[in-house]
Formats: C-alpha cells, structure tokens, sequence
C-alpha cells in the first residue's frame, strides 16, 4: 500500500510554508518556488503525494491526525470529553472563544492542503516527461483532495475564501483606513460556501472520468472514480439537492467496486484495511513514529487509555433491539440488563458494564457484580485503581478503533490502523436519504437501508415496507447515528438536519445505576449551552482575522 504520508525534507521546504502571520499559507521569501521544483515526474509525485499528508489534521505534527479526528465526535450528542484542558472541550460545552486550537487547526491545515494543491496546478506545465494519462490522473487525484478540504471547511465554517491559485503575502495584507478600520485583504474575501460547492461539484464532474476504478500495489488507497463521485453525493446532501445527491450516490453504487465489508466488529482493525468498503482513508504504518494512538486516548483506564471521549446515555438508548424495535416499544428491552438483545453495532462500538474485554469484564459501576467472569480493573470509577481523570465520565468507553493488537504489541504512539473517511455503507445511507427527501421513495431506498442492517455479523431485521416520509426520514436518521458512531459524522447530520439546537443544550448525561442503598445514580458531566445563531458555525480563528481583516461568522 503506497504510504504516501512519508514526505522528506525537500517537500517540507517546498510545501510546509510558514504560519506566523497567517493560517492561509504565505509563502517564505527563501522557499523554492513552484516554477522551479516541478521538472520531473517525481517532483509531480511527490507534491501530490505531500497533498495526501493533510488529509487527517491535528496540531501535533506528523503523527495522530486521524486520532485528532476522532475528537470530532465529542462536539455532538454522541460523547463528551470531561476533560476540560483537551481540544474541543469549549466547543461542546458552548464556551469556545475564536482562539480555540481545535477549530484553528482545522482552518490551519485544510488550507494547507489547499495551498499544497493550488501550487501542484499552477506548477504541473513543467513537468513534460510524463506519460499524459498519468498526468491527468495525478492532477485530478488533487483537485478532489483539494474538494474534500473545503468540504470540510464550509460545512464547519460556512462562507470561506475561496483559492484556486497560491496566495502571496500581499494578498492577505489589508488596508489600513484612516480612521483606523481594516478592509480585509483581497485574498481573504469570503465566498458563499453554496458558490464554493458547486463550484467543486463540477469540477468533479469533469475530472472523475480521469480516475481509475481501483488501484493495485502500492497505490492501492490513492483517490479512485468512488472517492469523487462520494464526496459530490455529500456535497449535494449538504445543499439539500436530493434528487442530484441520489444520482451521483447511485453512480458510485453502480460501480460495481464498493461492498460491505461482512465483519463490522473488525472493519475498524487491522484485519479491516484495505477491505471493499473503504473509499477513502487516512493511511499510517504501524511503529514508525507516525502512527496513530486511538486506544492511549480513547481508551479505558484499564489499559492505560485516558478516555478522552465518553460516549453518552443518548447515543446507548440510540441503538435497537434484536427485533428491530427501539427501547421504547421493544418487550426485549430490559431495564435491569439495558445491554442484553441490543443490535450487536453497540457491543462492537461501545464498552459498556458487563461487555467481555480482554479476557474479563469491563466494568465501571462500583460495587457490580459478574459471577463466574472476572472484573478487570481500573475502570470502576471508585475502586482507587488508575487516574480518577483518565476513567470514563458517563461509564461507558469507546471500543471502535481500539485495537488489541496496539494494546499489546505497538509502540503507545504508533498504531498503524487507518482511519476511514469515507465507505460504503455511509453511500448507501446518502443514497437513501436523499431519495426519501425527494419524495422518490421505491424499493432501492428499503434495499439501501437493509443492506447496512443486514450485514452479516449484525443482521438487524430488514425496516418493514409502505413506511411514510417521516417514518422513514427517522428510521435513516437512526441508522447513521448508529452505523457511522465515532466515525465524525454527526457534527455533518445534526448541522444538516438543524436538530443541534435540540440535541446539544442540557446537562450530558451517562449511564444510570443503583447504588449500595438502592438509589439511581446518573453519570452527569457540566452543562452545554447552544446558541443557533452562533453554534451553527465554527469562529473564524481569531489570528487570522487579526492579521487579514476577515469578517468574522455571527455572535463569535
């Protein structure tokens, strides 16, 4: 598999620009410049190559970018973080100010990625002794990196400046009037993120066909014909344009290339990489100082993990029963053994009390019991075993991307399971979704959601037929939050669907349990506020404004 994020010191001069005076990418007086680098094809390859290199972010360097995605998740009604000095805390609990670094490092390197990009184009004439075929490829392999950034930046920050070509200096420099006041500069000018879209959906259009199907080799996990035509459905589902969502999902799907991979519970290991499902990932190698550390920050305490992210209450209650009825209307539901008959999606993706885990039983309720089965410990949050911070705030720990094989083998920094951006399943829940939005509702919409149900160590019951709009906008919304948990895509649903006014106030609540008199207790953590003229958005960081003029997103 061609590990494209292992870039060397030529590239860094070249492309890693500095961002003391802005996050969108000056370039240093003493860089080697794009006129000059791009003469071979390997110079093509390379540059390319260091665009795949910002396709996860963090604020760390070159290592734990699709860790620091997963953060994504605790600014949703799907986990909190209950410690209060990590990245995103502020942003879900409502007290974010426009310096907050998880936001800032979003901004900083998607525009990264796009500068990287701009300059790959502007600079790929140069490059004559190169087959022309493979060129295109090359070239289009870009553009969608450079789509799937501001993707990310419009739906996270709305209206953003809109580059096609490298930025100099003097364009991010503003006026200064004489009163004092600053007309932002004309580099930083901010485009209607609906203008940006599509843009990028013809774009994508128009270069898909330059994309292969697969790859083989080393190549395998490059940007293929699926990658664009998935990232256009998204973009039109976030624009509300159903019926041309529907169309372009359908397209992928008519591949004949993508399937669910039939394991869900190892679709997020190692034995999962590579598989059919995946359309696009985050790619890392194992023990090389540039890994992943899912399980050191994700993880419970048991095992040294410091369970940064916590899933809630609300997110457990989410999940089904085996009769495909939810806990509410299910007779399988008991609430004295919450966990039993659940759709097996729960147990694959959360560690809850009395889930088997390395050979014993995971448990945070003080004073529970499992007989015949051994408690490991370290995670009963009154034991006095561990760090109190490091144990879980709603008694529950995530289980999805936690590798047993990084827990006992890897170096604690280093895991090399890739962290998927984009598959399969998420397609055909798009596909359904935006035909159920249409009003087009046919068989192919039941067969889509079925599909996911029915994978085969999951096997939910197929939804039943002549099911109205609303019943089945709720059951698809259901089945995203449930299939694609801890993957960073409820943040895109609830803001989509403009339910996180609803959803994100209120105190966040874990699990209930009785204690030694018999009393309910429930796991709380703070309180979170949501603003809806405010919290739709992420703030512009604050140092690019200083520095550009930019206009800053409403009541930040």
């Amino acid at each position: 598999m061609k590990q494209y994020r292992y870039i060397f010191t030529l590239l860094t001069i070249v492309f890693i620009v500095s961002c003391d005076d802005s996050f969108l990418e000056k370039s240093p007086s003493d860089a080697i410049s794009t006129a000059t680098f791009f003469k071979q094809e390997k110079d093509l390859v390379f540059a390319v190559n260091a665009a795949y290199n910002v396709l996860g972010f963090n604020d760390w360097g070159e290592w734990g970018r699709g860790t620091d995605m997963l953060r994504l998740d605790i600014v949703t009604d799907d986990a909190i973080d209950h410690h209060s000095w990590d990245p995103a805390y502020r942003l879900a609990d409502g007290t974010a100010g426009a310096s907050e670094g998880y936001s800032t490092a979003r901004w900083r390197e998607r525009y990264k990625g796009i500068q990287r990009v701009n300059r790959i184009l502007e600079g790929a004439d140069g490059v004559t002794d190169i087959n022309p075929d493979f060129k295109d490829r090359l070239l289009a392999e870009a553009k969608v990196l450079r789509a799937y950034f501001y993707f990310d930046l419009t739906y996270l920050f709305g209206d953003v400046p809109f580059l096609t070509s490298s930025i100099s200096p003097e364009e991010l420099t503003p006026t200064v009037n004489d009163d004092g006041s600053l007309t932002p500069a004309a580099g930083a000018a901010r485009t209607d993120r609906n203008i940006i879209l599509d843009a990028l959906v013809e774009e994508l259009d128009a270069i898909k066909m330059d994309l292969p199907l697969t790859y083989g080799g080393s190549d395998k996990g490059r940007v293929t014909r699926g990658t664009a035509l998935f990232l256009k459905a998204k973009m039109l589902l976030m624009q509300e344009k159903w019926t041309e969502s529907a169309a372009a999902s359908k397209e992928l799907m008519d591949l004949g290339v993508y399937s669910l991979y039939p394991s869900y519970e190892n679709l997020f290991t190692y034995e999962g990489i590579g598989n059919n499902e995946v359309i696009l990932d985050v790619q890392v190698k194992q023990d090389v100082d540039e890994g992943e550390f899912y399980w050191l920050n994700f993880g419970p305490n048991s095992v040294g993990g410091w369970s940064v992210s916590c899933p809630l209450q609300s997110l457990v209650d989410t999940y089904e029963l085996t009769d495909g009825k939810t806990i509410e209307d299910s007779p399988l539901y008991d609430s004295e053994n919450p966990y039993d008959n659940r759709d097996p999606r729960l147990g694959y993706s959360i560690l809850y009390p009395g889930a088997d885990w390395r050979g014993g039983v995971y448990n945070t309720i003080p004073g529970a019991t499992y007989p015949g089965k051994t408690i490991i410990p370290g995670d009963d949050l009154t034991d006095g075993t561990g760090g109190q911070w490091n144990k879980t705030s709603t008694g529950y720990n995530w289980l999805k991307y936690i590798s047993n094989e990084d827990i006992d083998v890897s170096n604690v920094w280093d895991g090399g399971v890739h962290y998927i951006l984009m598959r399969y399943a998420d397609a055909l829940l798009m596909y359904a979704e935006s035909k159920i939005e249409a009003g087009a509702i046919d068989a192919s919409v039941y067969d889509a959601i079925n599909q996911v149900r029915q994978r085969p160590d999951v096997m939910m019951p197929e939804i039943p037929t002549g099911l109205s709009q609303a019943e089945l906008r709720e059951i698809v919304r259901r089945e995203r939050r449930v299939e694609l948990a801890f993957e960073g895509q409820r943040l895109f649903d609830i803001r989509r669907w403009d339910i996180a006014k609803d959803v994100m106030p209120g105190v966040p609540k874990g699990l209930t349990y009785k204690d030694e008199n018999g009393n309910d207790v429930t796991l709380t953590w703070g309180e979170r506020t949501f603003d809806p003229g405010k919290h739709g958005l992420w703030p512009i960081p604050q140092a690019e404004i200083d520095v550009t003029g930019m206009e800053q997103n409403p009541g930040w």
